[in-house]
């Protein structure tokens, strides 16, 4: 796993330099973007572990400028689930930068994880990937945590969407699906999959959405969203806690300017 991550970091060491050399003025242009989003979601599962297991909102506010974004996310509890309603139980912010060599897109960025309210402690990830633009999409993104877990997760994925046919001049739709799976180093699995003291595949994930465009600037996508655990140890030792497979469904409500 360490070996992994050195390889994924030498990379992106050997690739910085051409990414600037390759830089053109098209791509030099510092355009601000700014979306916003809010997903209702009938649970909310984080790496195959069901943090709450009801409905929930999930607002989103996403500026970039360049290659640079800012992201921040909140979780919203909208029942009684783990007797927080109307409470904000998590809180994620991202800043990342993104190289574009031709069809190839390499992130790299923190993530700052905080839990108002909570006895659960606050904790930060670094983390650095790399993707293919293609037919499908591959991507492989390695994560690192520097505060509680001190361990490393790797997420593989593949992606693939398609535009269908406009519906009128002002409404578009697409379909978009993916997978993934992912696989922890024994310090991430001891941590977060109740005591699993050893490396492995942790979780899988599949989804199925159909975003709408409306107009220029809105979007309205409804989704639904397989996942679980795939190790055995791990299922065993999750097993008191939630089920090994989970499905939910929801809708993303999003602007962008």
């Amino acid at each position: 796993m360490r070996k992994l991550a050195l390889c994924l970091l030498l990379a992106l060491s050997l690739a910085l330099p051409s990414a600037f050399a390759a830089a053109t003025p098209a791509q030099a242009k510092l355009t601000p973007t700014v979306d916003l989003e809010v997903a209702f979601n009938s649970k909310y599962v984080w790496r195959g572990i069901v943090v709450v297991d009801d409905w929930v909102a999930q607002p989103s506010l996403t500026a970039g400028v360049g290659g640079f974004t800012f992201n921040a996310w909140a979780d919203y509890m909208l029942t009684d689930e783990n007797n927080r309603r109307n409470e904000i139980d998590e809180i994620d912010l991202t800043a990342d930068y993104t190289f574009e060599l031709g069809a190839f897109s390499i992130p790299v960025g923190v993530i700052r994880y905080a839990f108002p309210g909570s006895d659960v402690n606050d904790t930060t990830e670094f983390y650095a990937g790399v993707s293919y633009d293609w037919i499908v999409t591959p991507s492989l993104t390695i994560y690192k945590d520097v505060q509680e877990s001190n361990g490393v997760y790797v997420l593989g994925a593949l992606d693939y969407s398609r535009d269908l046919p406009k519906i009128n001049d002002m409404i578009g739709w697409s379909l978009a699906v993916g997978a993934s799976i992912a696989y922890g180093s024994d310090d991430n699995n001891n941590f977060y999959y109740n005591g699993t003291d050893k490396s492995g595949f942790t979780d899988y994930s599949g989804y199925i959405s159909v975003p709408f465009s409306i107009g220029e600037y809105f979007s309205v996508t409804p989704q639904v969203v397989f996942t679980g655990l795939v190790d055995g140890d791990i299922k065993d030792n999750m097993k008191p806690l939630q089920d090994e497979n989970n499905i939910y469904f929801g809708v993303v409500l999003g602007a962008s300017f």
